[in-house]
């Protein structure tokens, strides 16, 4: 069942203090996530204070403007969304990416695709995640009852066991074109994800398929940016003078606003996610310095 399968856990003090035995394909060097949503101009700004010190990941040279859609699943019971307060949060999702030339070009799907459960309490973190074919995945899922076999690893079967819950299907999807950097030595990970949509699910497409929700599957629109930020020990001098104007929003999540445009209701009782809620819209009918342009200017 699919390829690999990476199981990260963060570690709890910086990269370099961590054990000379430890091994670095189950430990994810990230030890301090942030998250913020940001208007347009704080966006600008926040680009223009960090360019000298960040280099952007271009996956497909090609076709430089990138954008992912992911497929969040939770039983009818909605035990996924009712978890965070006062226990671990967690969130089974599937994850696709799609690619374009040019903003303006219809975005197609790349058939890079992930299963994923991701698990967070606090600082701590935790990530099984599969890589497969869309076709893998499609079969992965109308046979998820099955559950896991003697043949799976451990991480394919704790995927397994996931998805074999009772009435575990997809949910909510969402649709975002997103930015990526890096910087010194990939120790800081930093992501923009604009025009923010909730979906209905969709079923997940093969490599050149169209990517974009259709406009009648379309459930609302975020109109603010959000930018996360990943390092690893100390943040670095160059990033806290970048950030001191932005407001955090630690606490906000895509899926528990998806599932709340939805319709859904729970002890959601998030500051961030009840304040960003009101910011709901109703539905809409080459290069790296290429993609940072198309971004800011879209």
């Amino acid at each position: 069942m699919g390829g690999a399968v990476e199981t990260s856990t963060p570690s709890q003090k910086a990269a370099s203090q961590k054990p000379a035995n430890q091994n670095p394909a189950n430990s994810d060097p990230f030890d301090h996530e942030l998250r913020y949503l940001l208007s347009r101009g704080e966006m600008r700004r926040f680009l223009d204070a960090i360019a000298a010190r960040t280099a952007i990941e271009i996956y497909d040279p090609a076709r430089p403007i990138s954008y992912t859609r992911t497929t969040y699943l939770d039983t009818d019971d909605l035990t996924y969304f009712r978890t965070g307060d006062g226990a671990p949060a967690r969130r089974l999702r599937i994850r696709e990416y799609a690619v374009a030339t040019t903003p303006k070009e219809t975005p197609v799907l790349s058939g890079v695709a992930f299963v994923e459960l991701k698990e967070h309490d606090g600082p701590a973190r935790r990530k099984v995640r599969l890589a497969a074919s869309p076709a893998e995945i499609a079969r992965l899922l109308a046979e998820r009852q099955a559950g896991p076999s003697s043949s799976m690893t451990a991480g394919q079967a704790e995927l397994a066991r996931e998805l074999a819950l009772p009435t575990m299907a997809p949910r909510l999807a969402t649709w975002y074109r997103r930015l990526c950097l890096t910087a010194d030595a990939r120790r800081v990970r930093i992501t923009l994800d604009e025009n923010l949509t909730f979906c209905q699910p969709q079923p997940i497409g093969d490599a050149g398929s169209l990517a974009a929700p259709r406009e009648r599957e379309v459930i609302a629109a975020f109109p603010a940016r959000v930018l996360e930020i990943k390092h690893c020990g100390e943040m670095p001098f160059w990033l806290g003078p970048a950030l001191e104007a932005l407001q955090p929003a630690d606490s906000f999540s895509k899926f528990r606003m998806g599932m709340t445009a939805l319709g859904h209701t729970g002890q959601v009782g998030q500051e961030a996610v009840g304040q960003a809620a009101e910011g709901l819209a109703p539905a809409a009918s080459t290069s790296p310095m290429f993609a940072v342009a198309t971004f800011v200017a879209a």
